[in-house]
């Protein structure tokens, strides 16, 4: 295969944990997606997640939902 090569920078996609990896998810127009192994060792991310919250408690620190987004009403 040839090699392919085109800046990330300003790509938008999600973090998506799988059954042995995060991988670093791209959709494009007509909802197909590429999912990248991450192999970049400081790769900087910006959470624009509306419902991401940090959670800290005895269990151990998190990057989880926010309570808020989690309730639900019948």
């Amino acid at each position: 295969m040839d090699v392919k090569e085109e800046r990330a920078i300003g790509v938008r996609g999600q973090l998506i944990r799988t059954l042995g990896d995060v991988v670093f998810r791209v959709y494009d127009a007509e909802y197909n997606f590429v999912d990248y192994e991450i192999t970049n060792h400081d790769c900087e991310v910006v959470i624009i997640d509306p419902d991401a919250a940090f959670i800290r408690n005895a269990a151990g620190d998190f990057l989880d939902y926010t309570n808020e987004s989690m309730q639900f009403s019948k």
